[in-house]
């Protein structure tokens, strides 16, 4: 009976060993209750059929039934677990964050300056906008904005009036040379923004431009 006993025990440890990552469930105690029930009756009649033959006394009885109970809830409980309690399954992983929308890329229109207080376009700008337009054409899904600016000199209302003129200006060009008005909105900025320092004439320069931006 204690060799039975042992190596109900190895298995048990065993069956541990095999099912540890599985969650405990209903098989798990149905298994416990049919192992002690089975186990159970098995140690009480061990316990009446020893050899050599005596008479069996209820202490016996009594404690063949008990490790009979114990070990058959043990392995029975182990068991069904191994057998059939479902694997416990990971939460998915979350959905990766959605990609930030892309930046929109402004182009500067280097070349593409105004001589101080005017918004007449001057003659070395017009390929670089001859360039521009026939981009747009072969794109005709991108939408623009025309932005206009100016350098420091002046006041902020006057700048705002002049870098919108200076956007028109090249809308207009732009719209010349076969893009649609429809696809071109205008805007200036004035003062605002300037790329080159406002302390130099060449900066000044600079800062009198004008930029495309995408919008669709």
């Amino acid at each position: 009976m204690y060799r039975r006993l042992i190596a109900g025990l190895i298995l048990a440890t065993f069956v541990t060993a095999c099912s540890a990552h599985k969650p405990w469930g209903k098989c798990a105690v149905g298994g416990a209750i049919i192992g002690a029930a089975a186990l159970g009756a098995a140690g009480g009649a061990i316990a009446n059929n020893v050899d050599p033959p005596f008479t069996a006394q209820d202490s016996d009885r009594g404690a063949g039934i008990g490790i009979g109970i114990a070990t058959g809830a043990i392995l029975g409980a182990l068991i069904g677990h191994a057998i059939c309690d479902e694997e416990e399954v990971p939460p998915p992983p979350p959905p990766p964050p959605a990609p930030a929308p892309a930046a929109k890329k402004k182009i500067v229109l280097r070349g593409v300056n105004f001589d101080f207080d005017k918004a007449t376009l001057q003659p070395q700008g017009k390929p670089i906008l001859e360039e521009a337009a026939k981009i747009l054409k072969e794109n005709p899904s991108i939408n623009v904005e025309v932005r206009g600016f100016t350098d420091s000199v002046g006041s902020k209302d006057y700048n705002l009036r002049l870098s919108d003129r200076r956007a028109a200006t090249v809308k207009n060009f732009l719209v010349s040379q076969g893009v649609p008005a429809s696809r071109l909105t205008t805007k200036g900025f004035g003062m605002a923004d300037p790329v080159a320092s406002n302390d130099t004439a060449d900066g000044r320069a600079q800062n009198r431009r004008v930029e495309l931006v995408p919008n669709s």
